[in-house]
This record gives structure tokens, C-alpha cells and sequence, in this order.
């Protein structure tokens, strides 16, 4: 059991170094997968793989370390806030040009109207 859990680290670890490099290749930052992080996880826990070694996983990119829970937990936040912005954004009623173009046809008798009885009242 524990070499597998080395094993799955070692994988988790060599994940995050390719990872890196492609961001290397790239010129920008490449984040994480956090579905593929999530499924290395639940492997580990499967493995036997205590929640609080689970909880202390990191992840060296480069000079920088990176829990992975907290990661995880990053992404989740920062997705729901992206939703909730759409969400809100989607909720807005917004004037089309068809809304303008109703609105014309419906007070352009009234418009007629007043005309019409202003230029028979200056005669």
C-alpha cells in the first residue's frame, strides 16, 4: 500500500513537472487540471492514503509550492463566482433594437396625433 502511494505521488509530482514544461513551451502560465487533480486524489484515498497526508500534498512548480487542496478549493471558489457573475449578468433585461423599433410603432399614432392637432390650431 505504501509504495503504491509513493507511486501515486511520484505520478502527481512528474503530472506537475510536465505541466510546467509545457507551460515553459508555451510562454504562459498553464494551470492545473483540477478534474485530473481530484481523480489522483480519490486514487490516493483508494491506495490508503490518510486525509490528513491528503490535505498536506503539495505540488513543486518550479521555486513555488503548491498545496493542492487549497488549489482545488481556489479554482471551486473562483468558479462559482464566475457563475454567479454570468448568472447575473443573464438576469438583466437588456433593450434590443426590435424593443425600439416596437415602442416607435406603438407611440407613432399618438406622435401623428399631436401633430396634427398642433398644425390645425395654429391655423
Amino acid at each position: 500500500m505504501k509504495i503504491l502511494s509513493i507511486l501515486l505521488v511520484a505520478f502527481l509530482i512528474a503530472t506537475s513537472f510536465l505541466y510546467a514544461q509545457e507551460s515553459i513551451n508555451t510562454g504562459r502560465r498553464k494551470f492545473y487540471n483540477v478534474e485530473e487533480l481530484i481523480r489522483l486524489i480519490e486514487q490516493a484515498r483508494e491506495a490508503g492514503m490518510s486525509e490528513e497526508e491528503l490535505r498536506n500534498l503539495e505540488i513543486i512548480d518550479g521555486d513555488q509550492e503548491i498545496n493542492v487542496m487549497e488549489y482545488i478549493e481556489q479554482k471551486r471558489l473562483a468558479r462559482l463566482l464566475k457563475d454567479k457573475k454570468l448568472k447575473e449578468l443573464l438576469s438583466k433585461n437588456f433593450l434590443t433594437v426590435n424593443d425600439i423599433y416596437r415602442e416607435l410603432i406603438k407611440t407613432e399614432p399618438e406622435v401623428i396625433k399631436k401633430l396634427r392637432e398642433e398644425l390645425v390650431s395654429e391655423r
